[in-house]
């Protein structure tokens, strides 16, 4: 399970959020949600947690507040990666396809993943409105090799200078570190320089060439 995985609870399953007590509006809201069968979102698992923690982003009309919940492990139905940017273009206005198209299948041809996190994909699991004029559309991308690294970063800021909004989200490198797209561009010239690098399980600065020593050089992509 890493961070932005979709995680679906058993039916019934047993859930607790200090945002949400026990009979609350806000805790009947969640029930709803898990009872229609949508899922959660995997948060960052500190190591001395026992149960899952996970989150949830109610809709616009619910006053889109973001809750921390908690479940334990023996709860979780199954798991899936995010969703993929193919699969939430219809959510978006017919402007920003094409640009979002061409990212998703140059990504592609390169073996690349883009999955979407972030108002965009609650909207297109839900169905609700999650997004207004100023939102931004967040990306997580999965990188294996030197060669995917700099084919994301262009294609990322290719695809961000010709969006009418702002194109954000991150690189996860092998050993499971995400660090923003931007910051990673704006140091490969200086990649001594620490990074903010959010992991599985805490947050560090750490010298942006650490993480890029985690790639292979030759892993094939065709």
């Amino acid at each position: 399970m890493l961070r932005h995985d979709l995680v679906y609870l058993q039916p019934e399953a047993a859930w607790q959020s200090p945002c949400a007590a026990a009979g609350s509006p806000m805790a009947q809201a969640v029930q709803r949600w898990l009872a229609a069968g949508r899922p959660l979102v995997a948060a960052r698992q500190p190591a001395d947690e026992q149960m899952l923690l996970l989150g949830l982003t109610l809709p616009t009309g619910q006053g889109r507040h973001r809750l921390s919940i908690r479940a334990e492990p023996a709860a979780v139905a199954r798991c899936r990666p995010p969703l993929a940017l193919a699969q939430c273009l219809h959510r978006l206005p017919a402007t920003y396809a094409p640009e979002l198209r061409m990212l998703a299948e140059r990504a592609q041809a390169g073996a690349i993943t883009f999955g979407v996190y972030g108002s965009l994909a609650w909207e297109v699991i839900s169905g609700e409105s999650y997004r207004h004029q100023a939102s931004d559309i967040d990306l997580i991308c999965e990188i294996a090799s030197k060669r995917q690294l700099m084919i994301a970063l262009g294609e990322l800021a290719l695809a961000a200078d010709r969006l009418p909004c702002r194109l954000d989200g991150e690189i996860r490198f092998p050993d499971g570190n995400a660090v923003a797209w931007r910051e990673v561009l704006a140091h490969l010239q200086t990649p001594e320089m620490p990074v903010l690098a959010k992991g599985q399980r805490d947050v560090a600065l750490l010298p942006l060439v650490r993480l890029i020593e985690t790639l292979s050089p030759e892993h094939r992509d065709d």
